[in-house]
């Protein structure tokens, strides 16, 4: 593993990032039992309960992580630590989930009510972290891709919950609901979660891996060509262009473009060692790489096979990805904190048990496959759901057994 270029000394406590990924686990074992409840009766993805169940995955369990993630990261990736970082982790975290349950209370329950409560609180978690986050790294001097990439990430941020906001409140009013809907999820999906992801990876995958660096094309320009298409995007969305189909096309080519640089990245890595998270990293490039092919066969052969792209995009590609990161970074968390504290018993191997690992990872693989499966045989969501209960129970467990391994240790000095 290569550490050159990380402030370890700015890192927050422990328990910031933890308690984000803990609350994430719970998050997506609600998520299993939503589909168990609903998953038959929904047949559009602008049903109020695909709406709920798709935001218990995506603020629920997406956003505590990626939000975790970066209180940890921004410091020892930038060099720059935020300010009271205990009182905003905690403020971010309180609203986050008064906002995450008022809007899947409302959606679920159809109460406007509710959908405005989380209107207010989502804005103050999302916009409060996204700007705080914004002007933390503005105070590096060292401009390099990763800072560009996450200032446009946190940029779009900003926007996509502003617009999401807008939909929220008008949701139901027909045209202004659905097109800014459509825009919000653009932007969520490819100038928050993607962008985020690409920044992330430029660090992530050289040094956890031991590959090449990204191409500078990459590293340079991937952010402002994403970004630039994503605003004509929009607008065009919003005015029912055209250009529509031509711009989510691009959108598209430049994605497969970042998914196949990065699998070939990974096959060509100095120490082809596999273990359970570099197969989800493959699993989640070539996922990634489908998700972009489907979504262009969509647009112009005009195919309806949306719950195809969400499932192999959501699970195949996003959440593996967000699984094999935190495989990662528990592990190694847990052993810098420890060793920072001059516990040097502490081994990462023994953070998280290795065949647990793999075990969640092969019933997740086999329940992905059910979920494909369930497109034509519809009997099979049932088997689906419940092996990715049995793996998301596993993945909880794996999280907080590191923690507890931490306090253990932690209780030695």
């Amino acid at each position: 593993m290569k550490m050159q270029g990380l402030s370890l000394d700015q890192a927050p406590p422990y328990k910031i990032p933890m308690i984000y990924y803990i609350i994430a686990s719970f998050y997506l074992i609600s998520f299993c039992f939503s589909i168990l409840s609903y998953a038959n009766g929904i047949e559009s993805r602008y049903y109020y309960e695909s709406i709920a169940i798709t935001h218990i995955l995506t603020l629920g369990f997406f956003t505590h992580v990626m939000i975790g993630s970066l209180f940890q990261m921004i410091p020892v990736i930038i060099g720059i630590a935020y300010k009271k970082v205990n009182i905003q982790a905690i403020l971010v975290l309180l609203f986050l989930n008064i906002g995450t349950i008022c809007f899947i209370t409302g959606f679920l329950t159809s109460k406007k009510i509710f959908m405005h409560l989380s209107s207010l609180f989502l804005i103050l978690a999302l916009v409060f972290f996204a700007v705080s986050t914004f002007f933390t790294i503005l105070k590096t001097e060292d401009k390099n891709p990763t800072v560009k990439t996450f200032i446009t990430a946190l940029s779009f941020l900003f926007f996509g919950v502003i617009l999401g906001i807008i939909t929220l409140i008008n949701h139901g009013s027909g045209f202004t609901s659905k097109n800014f809907a459509d825009v919000h999820i653009s932007i969520i999906f490819f100038g928050w979660l993607i962008m985020l992801i690409s920044g992330v990876s430029y660090k992530v995958v050289p040094m956890f891996y031991v590959t090449k660096e990204y191409p500078l094309f990459i590293k340079n320009h991937f952010y402002w060509i994403i970004s630039l298409i994503l605003i004509f995007l929009s607008l065009f969305i919003i005015t029912d262009s055209k250009f529509v189909p031509l711009f989510k096309t691009l959108l598209a080519v430049f994605t497969l473009i970042f998914s196949l640089t990065t699998l070939h990245l990974l096959k060509n890595r100095k120490r082809p060692r596999r273990d359970t998270t570099i197969n989800l990293w493959y699993f989640a490039m070539i996922n990634l790489s489908f998700a972009s092919v489907f979504w262009i066969i969509s647009i112009w052969i005009k195919v309806e096979i949306d719950f195809l792209i969400s499932i192999v995009f959501g699970l195949g590609f996003a959440y593996s990805l967000i699984n094999g990161m935190l495989y990662k970074i528990v592990p190694f968390l847990t052993w810098f904190h420890l060793s920072s504290k001059m516990i040097f018993d502490a081994e990462m191997s023994q953070v998280i048990q290795n065949n647990y690992m793999k075990l969640q990872y092969n019933i997740f693989i086999v329940s992905y496959f059910m979920f494909l499966l369930s497109l034509l045989f519809k009997s099979f969501i049932y088997v689906a759901i419940v092996l990715f209960l049995i793996s998301s129970l596993i993945l909880c467990y794996n999280i907080i057994s590191a923690y507890t391994y931490y306090k253990r240790l932690n209780k030695t000095i």
